[in-house]
């Protein structure tokens, strides 16, 4: 017994820090790569709404955020990053929380990201995304499309390669939002959308409407082939 305690004393109790380091570490990649996607969303809501938000003037503008809201289709929900409801417009925000040089088209179904090491990945136009999101919205609070501003909003340090529309930025989202100053929506009309997008807030089980809009998009995938 005295050896086997020597043995454990000399041996492995000093590497004991070095082990367990190991294995957190391990369970912090696990973690992080199995819930990326959450990760990363989850840090863009909060740098707009703790950001964005609290810079902008309340008494023009109000924000919302991660709403599910009835595709226009009727096939379930759809999600929506971001919403700020303005006399110059209802904003629908697209965020992406990317890095590397962005490469696509306003006509292009699919953009690529690239980084330095040489890898790239594709990724849905999030333009067209988000006229999916905007045309729900309209149809949602009875208004016309032309009410509507689309904005994409890149974060995490990507550079756009491409030629892409104004309303895809990657830097100041709220001078960008305040430096429209055409009046698009009557004080009784941002009234009524505010006053829908508070009822849709507090009607929502966030849960429930997750698990709803994921597996709708996992339906429409597979029927896509």
């Amino acid at each position: 017994m005295t050896d086997s305690n020597t043995l454990f004393t000399t041996l492995v109790q000093p590497a004991l820090p070095l082990f367990l380091l190991v294995a957190v570490l391990y369970v912090v990649r696990f973690v992080y790569r199995r819930y990326r996607s959450s990760f990363k969303g989850s840090l863009g809501e909060a740098l707009v709404t703790n950001g964005t938000f609290r810079l902008l003037d309340e008494a023009l503008y109000r924000g919302f955020s991660d709403l599910y809201v009835p595709r226009p289709d009727g096939d379930g929900l759809t999600q929506v990053d971001h919403v700020v409801v303005s006399p110059f417009g209802i904003f629908v925000i697209e965020t992406k929380n990317y890095t590397g040089w962005i490469y696509g088209s306003e006509h292009q179904a699919k953009w690529t990201q690239t980084f330095g090491s040489g890898g790239k990945c594709s990724f849905q136009n999030p333009i067209w995304q988000n006229k999916l999101h905007l045309r729900a919205l309209a149809q949602f609070l009875k208004l016309p499309e032309g009410k509507f501003r689309s904005v994409i909003f890149f974060m995490g340090g990507s550079a756009f390669k491409t030629e892409l529309p104004e309303y895809v930025i990657d830097t100041s989202l709220t001078g960008y939002i305040t430096g429209i100053e055409e009046v698009l929506l009557q004080p009784e009309e941002v009234a009524a959308a505010n006053a829908a997008l508070v009822d849709l807030v507090a009607r929502t089980n966030k849960r429930t409407a997750r698990r709803e809009h994921l597996t709708g998009v996992k339906r429409r995938a597979k029927a896509l082939g």
